[in-house]
């Protein structure tokens, strides 16, 4: 049933099927799977909870051998992409079927930037020492990485009435990584996330919590690297902050933004090696933050393989968080050509695939 598969576990998901019918009891089945560490195979097992009837039968094993992948990006870009957008189409229902009770309590409502992205069954719980209602929620949700099921915490950008709730998930989550991908104000005037961290270097309370900016570095034009020291009672956390600040107000980014773009994905994962707890990530929705993810995965995927399931990798992280992944979908695949080819261009193995990055 189960096997060792590298970092991962191989699920044997044809086990499962007997004549189009699941015949073990679903939910514990579904509890079982979320436990599992990340593995692609998990994600079928996993839409065939969602929609048993049809999930198996319309989705395909999607690996492409790397030495394939120029002549199999070509094809699928041809006629305006058509063949891309027919497998984003597979994506969109994944994830839809979830229940997210706790996101629709009245109380809750107002903590949830967009009506349409709610946290489900892998929402990241607040710790309270009250039991009012929704004093655990917050909308952000656990997905999987390519070494952890719990590598990443995905979340929406902070509400002025929810940054409180922000900065005691990453202490109670003990994240020392916080990426952000975006500007609290792009087009101008368009509100994206709430400055949630202190404008100056004295510290600012946020609830119980005392976040203080100890240090700002600007010198790329593309990035902005922060350094914060979180206080609680007798405890303190150092927290570093990433902030991509080019991605392009509108749309998706140019094929000239794929080394910036990568760069800073490699310079994340550079310190994320040295840690074990979740990497916090977020946009203003879901669109940029499944991209992060994706890439981040891909990077550490391709060090080690020479085949990519791109479309069962979004199919994973959007079974966890809805909508994971928006226009960027052909984004990511313009990447993976990106990080292929210099991979192949290496004439010595290293345990990196993107080099030359700035040293933090």
């Amino acid at each position: 049933f189960l096997r060792d598969c590298g970092a991962e576990t191989f699920v044997n998901f044809a086990s499962f099927e007997r004549d189009g019918k699941l015949p073990y009891n679903r939910r514990s089945l579904f509890a079982f799977l979320t436990l599992l560490p990340s593995c692609l195979w998990t994600d079928y097992l996993l839409a065939f909870y969602i929609n048993p009837k049809t999930a198996l039968k319309k989705r395909k094993l999607t690996p492409v051998q790397l030495d394939d992948f120029e002549v199999y990006f070509k094809e699928m870009s041809k006629d305006s992409a058509y063949k891309f957008s027919l497998q984003f189409e597979d994506l969109k229902t994944i994830g839809l079927d979830l229940s997210h009770d706790a996101a629709d309590l009245p109380v809750n409502r107002p903590k949830n930037r967009y009506t349409n992205i709610l946290p489900d069954f892998s929402r990241v719980k607040l710790i309270s020492m009250h039991n009012d209602e929704g004093a655990d929620y917050i909308n952000a949700n656990y997905i999987p990485g390519y070494k952890h099921s719990k590598e990443y915490i995905a979340t929406q950008g902070p509400l002025p009435e929810t940054r409180n709730d922000f900065w005691k998930m990453v202490l109670q989550q003990k994240s020392p990584i916080i990426v952000m991908l975006t500007q609290c104000n792009e087009r101008r005037r368009q509100v994206k996330c709430d400055h949630y961290w202190p404008f100056k270097n004295e510290p600012v309370m946020y609830g119980d919590i005392s976040v203080e900016m100890l240090s700002e570095n600007n010198e790329s034009t593309e990035w902005i690297i922060r350094k914060f020291r979180l206080g609680y009672a007798d405890e303190t956390q150092d927290v570093l902050h990433l902030n991509y600040i080019s991605w392009p107000d509108h749309g998706v980014p140019t094929v000239n933004a794929i080394e910036s773009i990568l760069q800073f994905v490699h310079i994340v994962r550079q310190q994320a090696n040295r840690i074990k707890d979740p990497i916090i990530v977020h946009c203003a929705g879901v669109g940029r933050t499944g991209t992060f993810m994706a890439l981040d995965r891909l990077m550490q995927h391709i060090r080690e393989h020479e085949f990519v399931d791109i479309l069962g990798m979004v199919s994973e992280m959007r079974s966890h968080r809805v909508s994971m992944v928006q226009t960027e979908y052909v984004f990511i695949h313009q990447c993976v050509l990106l990080m292929w080819q210099k991979k192949k261009q290496q004439s010595v193995t290293s345990d990196v695939i993107y080099e030359n990055a700035s040293k933090t």
